[in-house]
């Protein structure tokens, strides 16, 4: 069973620590709300396993004023992406 790892949190928060040690292989990871903030900390993401689907919310990014590029490895989605990535997942958790 794969997982949609939802985190709302910024880095300071640090439950990116503990996320990773719940992510398995077919995970993916959607950041939202203050969670996009993780774009400005490349370290932490560069920390994640590169198997890992990572995405960021596209109304968060710019209602935050990030617009730093994306890793390589991640995409950005708006809210039609988010509600087809919870579909297309066996199950979300929540780390607020």
């Amino acid at each position: 069973m794969n997982c949609l790892h939802l985190l709302n949190k910024s880095p300071a928060a640090g439950l990116l620590d503990e996320l990773r040690k719940a992510i398995a292989p077919g995970d993916g990871l959607l950041l939202l709300e203050d969670g996009v903030y993780y774009l400005d900390r490349p370290e932490h993401l560069a920390a994640l396993p590169p198997e890992l689907s990572l995405y960021f919310l596209a109304e968060d990014l710019r209602a935050r004023g990030l617009n730093s590029p994306l890793p390589a490895n991640a995409t950005e989605v708006d809210y039609d992406g988010f509600v087809a990535l919870c579909a297309s997942h066996d199950k979300t958790a929540s780390w607020f």
